[in-house]
């Protein structure tokens, strides 16, 4: 009787690289406007809970806590703030989730707490290209200046977001911080006030129902919370006094985070004997990773590692027909592999930078497969490669 060999697999490694963040498709993408509310008065120091849907049906499921520190009164436009209303909507004339009233004092600084409203979004799992809609952010001369600060966490790491107006002026390098018909500026700035990246301020007037105090803020990294601090500015030439203000929130939307499993498995492949683990024959190994998550893969940033059971030997040669490669994509889900997407080792030495020779190599011990492009979202990446049984 043959002697059976054991050849069974290792979970191989699945590691990830730095690269682009790769968004989610419409159909992914979870939305929520606040024209889906009715009107409503709210409450400072109060916490709402809202769900977000995609376009499949599925929910998920935030928070917004609102607070105030320094307001002497709540109302603005002779509405009481909080509220779900229309006095600030956009050009869309629709609900936005509205705050403001008036500030017993300008704000000394606003990354305290000192006379600021802070709003909280707070997802119980990160999400991915959050992604925000505000209106009416302006100037009033010795009335307000609206002044913003927007950041994002995951819980360990904050992160600036991306400032912009519907004219298309942010705060990246080289892009103007001001534009035509935009009442605000974004980023970096010096004048007419003083700005960091993450801040917007009022530069000049808009209606309330205009787009021309709109304000887009959007994160491409995974975030857990977002916080959004209003205040008004501190006086400038000329103004004396605070007076009523207010901005809304017309809604978010974000992707949610790719979910990945990778498995291994082995088969014995047909030869003289028969399909069995014995010397002499070869052995099909399939390494498979699963998206099942709503959002793509960073296109790069796989990189399959897996070392070889020590009574193999790796078969570098054409897998079957339908390749030249000794890895076969079963499935790819997006992605591509050529030969320059595969590395090997030698044995004694870590490092992949070993080129096998051409058919059976016993000096191979790993094989490293880094795909180009993105994984899918809900779809599967599958490789297969053989080695023959010592």
């Amino acid at each position: 009787m043959r002697r059976l060999c054991s050849v069974i697999p290792a979970l191989a490694a699945l590691a990830f690289g730095s690269t682009a963040y790769a968004a989610c498709d419409t159909a992914n993408k979870f939305v929520f406007n606040y024209s889906s509310r009715p009107t409503a008065t709210l409450s400072y120091g109060q916490t709402y809970s809202y769900n977000a849907a995609n376009g499949g049906g599925a929910t998920r499921a935030f928070t917004v806590a609102i607070a105030q520190n320094g307001l002497s009164s709540t109302q603005a436009g002779g509405v009481q703030m909080p509220a779900i209303g229309t006095l600030v909507s956009g050009a869309s004339g629709a609900n936005d989730l509205i705050f403001g009233g008036t500030f017993s004092g300008r704000t000394a600084n606003i990354t305290s707490t000192t006379r600021v409203i802070t709003l909280t979004f707070t997802f119980t799992q990160p999400v991915r290209d959050f992604a925000m809609v505000t209106h009416d952010v302006d100037f009033s001369a010795n009335q307000f200046r609206d002044w913003v600060q927007v950041t994002g966490s995951d819980g360990t790491t904050t992160y600036t977001p991306v400032l912009s107006t519907p004219w298309g002026n942010g705060n990246a390098t080289g892009q103007a911080r001001t534009a035509s018909g935009s009442s605000l500026t974004v980023g970096t700035a010096t004048s007419p006030m003083t700005l960091s990246a993450s801040q917007v301020g009022g530069s000049g007037t808009s209606e309330n129902n205009s787009d021309t105090g709109t304000l887009n803020v959007s994160f491409v990294q995974p975030v857990t919370s977002i916080t959004f601090k209003y205040g008004n500015y501190p006086l400038t030439s000329g103004e004396s006094a605070t007076g009523q203000q207010a901005i809304g929130i017309g809604g978010i939307s974000f992707c949610p985070m790719p979910s990945l499993s990778v498995t291994k498995s082995s088969a014995p492949a047909s030869g003289t004997y028969g399909a069995y683990n014995i010397p002499g024959n070869d052995v099909i190994y399939t390494l498979t990773v699963a998206n099942t998550g709503g959002s793509p893969i960073d296109a790069g940033s796989i990189v399959l590692t897996d070392a070889l059971p020590a009574n193999t030997v790796f078969r570098n040669s054409a897998f079957d027909g339908t390749t030249s490669l000794p890895v076969k994509v079963v499935s790819a889900g997006g992605t591509t592999i050529t030969g320059t997407n595969i590395t090997y080792s030698q044995s004694g030495n870590g490092a992949f930078s070993y080129t096998p020779a051409s058919g059976y190599d016993a000096q191979v011990d790993g094989i490293r497969i880094a795909p180009s492009g993105e994984l899918a979202a809900n779809s599967t990446l599958s490789v297969q490669f053989m080695a023959r049984v010592k």
